[in-house]
């Protein structure tokens, strides 16, 4: 009966260690772009609401980008615009960001939040 119940305890340890572990890392299911605020580059998760900024410069971070608003143009022409309550009422505390490697004519305005802030 021991030696039963060692086997099926071993067989079991062996099939827990060949499945893959569970992985909640937001890079590997949703693509990054680059920003540009106050002359630092950032490279940030492309996922809605807030996201992980995965490097500052090319260093790693653990900070997360709030998106608080967003002013898209294409040949200076506005097509899309939106601001929370938060980003008019608190502007000190908002980076204004530029897009990075858009194609010609479009430029893209984000206001966010980082957290811890860089």
């Amino acid at each position: 009966m021991k030696r039963l119940i060692a086997a099926i305890v071993l067989t079991l340890a062996f099939l827990a260690s060949l499945s893959a572990p569970a992985s909640a890392d937001p890079v590997q299911h949703f693509p990054t772009f680059t920003i540009t605020c106050a002359g630092n580059v950032f490279v940030i998760v492309s996922k809605p609401g807030s996201s992980n900024v995965v490097t500052v410069n090319g260093e790693p971070s653990n900070s997360v980008s709030i998106l608080m608003g967003l002013t898209v143009t294409v040949n200076g022409a506005i097509v899309f615009e939106f601001h929370k309550p938060y980003a008019l009422n608190h502007s000190e505390q908002i980076a204004v960001c530029t897009g990075n490697d858009l194609p010609p004519g479009v430029t893209v305005v984000a206001e966010s939040k980082f957290t811890p802030g860089p």
